[in-house]
């Protein structure tokens, strides 16, 4: 069974199953819109060596490697420290099924895993964070992953709706180093619609008139900054490193 089968019969049946044969309802997964969305990045930019954080039971691994595999000596790196304990060994229980031989499994936390790639000047073309979904600890994966990629190369955030993660985004998006170039959108209801259209829009467009100090003490950052920048409803976003990280030692912008 190659992984595009297996992904196909994980999401008909809902169902993971562990090498014993035991069954398990599949969540905490992404889902096959965003998959696809890790499919094409892959397709697109043909990296050769990959990493991600977080597993689970191994759906964005298999989204990553079905079409990593088409190139030749490619590499993905796994972190996760629960994948023995909390997920079963699903994950490496589920490439192993699909034939994949590429990948190799860093069973630590990862604000641990990261500084000993770094330490070992590894680096990477692509990358995936999903792990930990609070701003620190997502923020720290970044600032490892920052200085573990190459120029070109791509990290995409999933998650990017929950609070935390949205915020850090904001923060993110005013790196110089950094464009995002594509993301995956959640759909809105009509109702939410209306209400950043009547009600948040309005506040919105006073913010820009009032004078900086002023403003951020009246208003929140979601009201401050456009939604059109960062893509709010989206569940996940793609960033390219364009450059060296050559801010200065007191770089700051709001976010």
């Amino acid at each position: 069974m190659n992984a595009n089968d297996l992904l196909k019969n994980i999401f008909e049946t809902k169902k993971v199953v562990d090498d014993l044969g035991n069954e398990y309802e599949l969540n905490s997964n992404l889902d096959e819109k965003e998959g696809e969305f890790l499919k094409k990045i892959i397709r697109e930019n043909k990296p050769k060596n990959t990493i991600e954080v977080g597993c689970a039971y191994g759906i964005s691994s298999l989204f990553i490697c079905s079409e990593l595999e088409k190139n030749k000596n490619v590499s993905h790196t796994i972190i996760d420290p629960f994948q023995s304990s909390d997920w079963k060994n699903i994950g490496i229980t589920n490439l192993k099924k699909a034939n994949v031989n590429f990948f190799n499994i860093i069973e630590k936390p990862s604000e641990i895993a990261l500084p000993q790639l770094l330490e070992k000047q590894i680096k990477y073309d692509f990358a995936f964070i999903d792990g930990w979904h609070t701003f620190d600890h997502t923020l720290i994966d970044f600032f490892y992953l920052n200085r573990l990629i190459n120029i070109g190369g791509i990290i995409v955030i999933d998650d990017v709706g929950l609070p935390g993660i949205n915020k850090l985004m904001r923060y993110l998006l005013n790196y110089p180093s950094y464009k995002m170039i594509g993301n995956v959108e959640i759909n809105v209801t009509k109702q939410r619609e209306i209400f950043d259209l009547f009600f948040k829009l309005p506040f919105y467009i006073m913010s820009k008139i009032l004078p900086m100090k002023i403003k951020y003490e009246i208003f929140a950052s979601k009201v401050i900054k456009s939604d059109k920048k960062l893509k709010l409803k989206s569940s996940m976003i793609a960033l390219q490193k364009i450059s060296n990280d050559d801010r200065p030692w007191h770089w700051f912008k709001e976010f």
